[in-house]
């Protein structure tokens, strides 16, 4: 998943491996990811709670964790 800070536009990856509180899958026909469990999902454009986990100034990446 991919996240924006909308302060300054900066954006990185939220990898699904990551997210530990249940097990989630990719729905590519409706660009979402759905909780397996829990059936609560996110849909491109969903406003999320992300912090900064890692950034590699030698590559230009930025690796965001989920928080909610």
């Amino acid at each position: 998943m991919y996240g924006e800070i909308e302060e300054n536009k900066y954006e990185g990856m939220v990898r699904l491996r990551d997210i530990t509180d249940d097990f989630y899958v990719l729905d590519e026909k409706n660009y979402a990811i759905i909780d397996q469990r829990k059936k609560k999902n996110f849909q491109l454009g969903d406003e999320v709670q992300i912090r900064v986990k890692k950034v590699d100034l030698d590559k230009w990446q930025i690796d965001f964790a989920f928080l909610s």
